[in-house]
Parts: structure tokens; C-alpha cells; sequence
């Protein structure tokens, strides 16, 4: 069984391309950057610039190619583990 980097990696993406992983990429998203969006609406909201310019900071740095727009990712499959109540390792 010898895959190539390529076959891998296919392999690897289509096991997010299921509507329940998709699910718990968006809270695993949400867990991450919401915090930072939720900072932003309270600085609008009361005219704070400290809470404006630590969620817009924020999310800069996340979408700069520094890549820790990959952390979601990462912690997908354990909530996808946790949401769906899988036993043993996700794929």
C-alpha cells in the first residue's frame, strides 16, 4: 500500500468534505475567531476602541499566511469525536 504525498492528502480532504465534519469545522471556527468577533461588536456597540482594535488585531494575525488559520483544523476531529460520539480514532 504505497500512497503518494498526493493520494494522502486527497484522502485527507475529502474526510471534511462530510456535512458532519463541515459541522464541526464551523464550531471549531467559531471557538477560535468568536471571541474575536464578539470583541469587535461590543467596541462598535459602546464605541470602545481597546475592544474594537484587540478583535480586529486579532483576526488579522489570523488571516495573515502565518498559518494559524490552520489551528481549527486541527482541533476538528476531536469535536467532531465529541459532537457525534465516534469511538476510536477519526480518519
Amino acid at each position: 500500500m504505497n500512497e503518494t504525498k498526493k493520494e494522502k492528502f486527497k484522502r485527507f480532504i475529502k474526510s471534511y468534505l462530510t456535512w458532519k465534519m463541515l459541522i464541526s469545522l464551523a464550531i471549531a471556527w467559531l471557538i477560535f475567531i468568536g471571541w474575536a468577533i464578539v470583541f469587535i461588536i461590543i467596541g462598535l456597540i459602546t464605541n470602545n476602541a481597546w475592544f474594537y482594535s484587540i478583535g480586529i488585531g486579532f483576526i488579522t494575525w489570523v488571516i495573515l499566511p502565518n498559518g494559524t488559520f490552520l489551528i481549527p483544523f486541527s482541533i476538528t476531529p476531536f469535536i467532531h469525536k465529541i459532537l457525534f460520539n465516534i469511538k476510536g480514532e477519526v480518519k
